[in-house]
């Protein structure tokens, strides 16, 4: 889902550049359970496991179950997200080899049904017995993250599919949609590992949100970058860019195409387009801001990056309370330690 950008992209996404990519072919396969879609308002979720469940996700689509779900499948960061409130799903699919957005997720205790882009095995997802599967949506379309869209209704066949929407939302409030699926599928929401998870990132929040403030002209900047380009997020799109930018970081607003507004693409002579104060750089490409310098000199002189005023940030981290907090807590000493007014 969210690998480095430098070999892979001819797609833009919210936290990554992304490979397009054919779908793995495989034979269908006959599934047990199944779910009724139904358009419409968000129902309160059942909590109790020996009555018929439901959740309407964000595609406003809701899922049923005649019981509470147990075995789930779980997109990757679907999966980190739910790790982290306590449910442990059978299955995964996404990127096998992305450290960071898996979180705490133990790759030993699951199995994988796609490692990679495009890549859903049927076969091997029928044979977990799932009762749930669990994706994001990223992309304006609707269209369900990395699962191939000739499989969706073989998938449904065998269970019902919630889809949590990263698109144009803060990453508090795409937490909250994990939280209130975990809760419909019984997790106790008021359990102290949970209660003071949200305690930590609220606190966290609001050390940014003070840090942002007590520098009110801060401009700052989250970028990635290729071989060939580099590029400027969005913070309309990016949840985790949007919950800072509702915070007060107040980061620079790039020229983005209506079909592709995630990112502004420029070439490496233009990395000096807007006055930054404080580069936020993707911990995924991470050569190409820190060893890399000598080979991008337009990025070397950037006045952020000679006054050293230049941050990683992982745009992998798992939408959780538990992951977020302690990356909010280290953005906020950045910040406060930032000095506003390096660039004209």
């Amino acid at each position: 889902m969210f690998t480095s950008p430098p070999q892979r992209s001819t797609r833009l996404s919210r936290r990554g550049l992304l490979a397009g990519g054919l779908a793995l072919g495989v034979s269908a396969v006959a599934g047990c359970g199944s779910s009724t879609e139904t358009p419409g308002q968000r129902p309160t979720t059942t909590k109790t496991s020996d009555k018929a469940w439901s959740f309407t996700d964000d595609r406003d689509t809701t899922a049923r179950a005649p019981q509470r779900p147990s075995r789930l499948v779980a997109q990757a960061s679907s999966a980190a997200a739910l790790w982290d409130l306590g449910l442990r799903p059978v299955g995964v699919f996404g990127e096998a080899g992305s450290k960071e957005l898996l979180g705490d997720v133990d790759v030993d205790a699951v199995t994988w049904v796609g490692k990679t882009w495009g890549e859903f095995n049927l076969e091997a997802f029928a044979a977990l017995r799932p009762d749930l599967l669990v994706t994001p949506i990223q992309n304006a379309d609707g269209s369900l993250w990395y699962v191939p869209q000739e499989h969706v209704r073989e998938i449904e066949s065998i269970c019902p599919i919630v889809a949590i929407s990263y698109v144009e939302k803060s990453v508090a409030e795409v937490i909250d949609r994990y939280v209130e699926l975990a809760e419909s599928l019984g997790v106790d929401v008021a359990a102290e590992s949970v209660t003071s998870a949200r305690e930590a990132f609220q606190a966290a929040s609001t050390k940014v949100s003070e840090a942002a403030r007590a520098k009110p002209g801060l401009r700052v900047a989250f970028l990635s970058a290729t071989d060939t380009n580099v590029y400027i997020g969005n913070a309309d799109v990016f949840s985790d860019l949007r919950y800072l930018r509702e915070l007060g970081v107040r980061f620079v607003e790039p020229s983005v195409p209506a079909e592709e507004p995630h990112w502004e693409v420029l070439s490496w002579e233009q990395v000096d387009k807007y006055p930054i104060d404080l580069l936020l750089y993707d911990s995924r490409n991470a050569r190409y801001f820190t060893t890399g310098l000598d080979d991008h000199p337009t990025l070397a002189n950037l006045p952020a990056v000679k006054a050293g005023q230049i941050a990683a940030w992982n745009p992998e981290t798992p939408t959780s309370w538990k992951a977020f907090a302690p990356a909010l807590e280290q953005l906020a000493d950045t910040i406060s330690k930032a000095r506003p007014g390096l660039a004209s």
